[in-house]
């Protein structure tokens, strides 16, 4: 037995630092973001017109792509006198290199607008400035309000806030040093990787920020505007298998075609006919070739940079999920072998937790993953775990006092952190065992402390569990699985009105004891994820015919083949059901805790899989 029971969770260095969570923004760092990112982008917009060196001077070749605007020009018939109003594409004028001619009026048009705008004056800067500013505050609350969980993490903010700045330089590259119609702007690469890793909702709000940032490098371009929103939401919403790369590019190649259509439709509103055969026929300047070919370049950006990306924001990649997901992997083996109970208890999580992930939208795949791993911890000591005992064997907690059985039964949160991250597990894996439980009390051993008289006079503190509360829909739908799988086994008749009634007071007492509060899972989310833990655990406890021999058989010992309970019992759900052992027999060796939550001894290195004989 350990020489010095702990004092507290809260008095934990040690354990504290192994459940250690990742950084989440902050409005100071939001602020700290919005600040740089509209400087950069100020600078992006409006520094080519600081180099003297690009300013166009006639005949002398043009050093960059010099590009006007979409907009009105009056047009006046040297002949006739007589003045029209046309509209002027935003397209490449002068393209680089080409030697500016005064009497070209291209060239005269396109000479005259950057005379006006360099160098940009001051106010206008200003303006430029404080436009970008506030789109870049929007999006940053609006992650840190409302977004998922993982995408209040500063690491997922900074990189969708620089992945929007690369697209920057490479528009304005596009722009600056090629005579190609600024379509081709590959936009909806952000967007449909957003949407992959994240949600639609925050890829819509990606894609607004972005067509006004893609705009504003041509003088915020209406319809470059009305193209890029087009093409971005449109990329999103019909972007329907996310679990697969190839998607991208079919959603990438629609959304060309519908900002095509929309391109299409402004022109022939402005100008009053477009000839789409005349378009195509120009090949290099074609507009329609531009919206189709930068929608597709746009979904093929997103496919490639798929897994290198989610890599650096710290998510898990699909293919890494799958690879953990193989149930003769290293540690899956271990847990197995040393916690053979537990490992059952996982396997049974996973397919519950799976099916609830599914239901609300959440990643059902890490979920599952998650329910693997999250009681490994178990493996340290698995004797003082109910589900590990054998019917005839003596539970170890019998001749133990109650803090010390809690203090052992929590250091499997603590263990199983250690076990997996020395394991080389992904730490959005990792997070699932050090959230399972949140703070919950130990509520099993504080009453049996209190049913002793508390003679050492501890608080609830010394009997709460010393992990953080779930920060992801997928780890709260892990903390309500592990209670609810675990009730799930005394409902007898299994019947769906006694599951749900289990089920709801499961999730009753999360709620009430706040446990789900940081966990982003909002009440249609938990009355969604009722109904279908209930219709699995139907399923799951199907009914079967019984055969002849069962009956004859059961009649011998003298046991009614239709032998049923008449309702199902009155479950305890608001303690950990895993946590009770057994009533031990009179006689049995004694056992002591090898393990407390204080302690954290060296970790067996995982074993590797021997190669099979040939």
């Amino acid at each position: 037995m350990p020489t010095s029971v702990r004092s507290g969770a809260r008095q934990r260095p040690g354990a504290q630092s192994m459940l250690r969570t990742r950084v989440r923004a902050g409005p100071v760092a939001g602020l700290v973001m919005s600040l740089l990112f509209a400087l950069i982008l100020t600078a992006i917009q409006a520094g080519d017109r600081y180099v003297p060196s690009w300013a166009p001077v006639f005949g002398k070749p043009a050093p960059v792509t010099l590009r006007v605007p979409y907009g009105p020009r009056i047009i006046r018939d040297r002949m006739t006198g007589r003045a029209d109003l046309t509209y002027l594409h935003a397209r490449a004028l002068v393209p680089i290199g080409t030697v500016l001619n005064p009497k070209a009026e291209a060239h005269w048009t396109a000479y005259i607008y950057e005379s006006l705008h360099r160098p940009p004056r001051w106010p206008r800067l200003a303006g430029i400035y404080a436009i970008f500013f506030t789109l870049t505050m929007a999006l940053t609350a609006y992650l840190r309000k409302f977004g998922q969980s993982r995408l209040r993490l500063l690491r997922v903010q900074i990189g969708v806030i620089v992945s929007m700045g690369l697209l920057a330089i490479v528009a304005k590259a596009l722009l600056l040093f090629t005579a190609l119609p600024e379509f081709w702007i590959p936009l909806a690469a952000v967007p449909l990787w957003v949407s992959t890793s994240f949600d639609r909702r925050t890829a819509f709000l990606v894609t607004v920020v972005l067509a006004f940032i893609i705009a504003s490098l041509l003088e915020f371009d209406l319809v470059l505007l009305c193209v890029m929103l087009a093409r971005g939401m449109a990329a999103t919403l019909l972007y329907f298998d996310r679990k697969h790369s190839r998607q991208m590019l079919t959603s990438g190649l629609f959304a060309g075609l519908s900002s095509a259509a929309l391109y299409v439709a402004i022109v022939i509103t402005f100008e009053g006919h477009f000839d789409v055969w005349a378009d195509f026929m120009r090949l290099e300047s074609s507009q329609l070739l531009a919206c189709l070919g930068g929608g597709l370049v746009g979904g093929v950006l997103a496919a490639m940079v798929r897994s290198p990306a989610a890599r650096l924001l710290g998510n898990v990649p699909r293919e890494r999920l799958l690879d953990l997901s193989d149930l003769e992997q290293p540690l899956l083996v271990r847990l197995s072998h040393e916690a053979p109970g537990t490992y059952e208890h996982s396997r049974a999580m996973a397919n519950l937790a799976e099916q609830a992930a599914s239901a609300i939208g959440a990643d059902a795949l890490l979920t599952r993953v998650g329910a693997y791993y999250h009681d490994l911890g178990k493996t340290a000591q698995a004797k003082y775990f109910v589900e590990n005992l054998s019917p005839d064997e003596r539970s170890p907690h019998d001749d133990l006092d109650p803090e010390v059985s809690a203090d052992a039964i929590m250091a499997h949160v603590v263990m199983g952190t250690k076990i997996l991250r020395e394991g080389g597990i992904p730490e959005p894996v990792v997070e699932f065992a050090y959230t399972h439980h949140g703070t919950q009390l130990v509520e099993y051993f504080w009453n049996k402390c209190l049913q002793q008289g508390n003679p050492k006079e501890l608080d609830e503190s010394h009997f709460r569990y010393p992990g953080m509360k779930p920060q992801t829909k997928e780890t709260a739908i892990l903390m309500l699985v592990d209670s609810i799988e675990a009730a799930s086994r005394t409902i007898d008749p299994p019947e769906r009105q006694a599951f749900e009634h289990m089920i709801e007071r499961v999730v009753f007492t999360k709620l009430k004891s706040g446990q789900v509060d940081e966990s982003g899972l909002e009440m249609t989310d938990l009355r969604i994820i009722i109904n279908r833990m209930a219709d699995t655990l139907v399923n799951m406890h199907h009914h079967r015919i019984k055969y002849q021999w069962q009956a004859q058989r059961a009649e011998e010992f003298g046991v009614p083949s239709n032998a049923v309970r008449d309702s199902a019992p009155d479950i305890e759900v608001s303690r950990p059901e895993s946590m009770v052992a057994p009533p031990a027999p009179e006689a049995g060796v004694e056992l002591t805790p090898t393990l407390s939550a204080t302690e954290l001894p060296e970790v067996a290195p995982v074993p590797k899989p021997e190669d099979e004989p040939s």
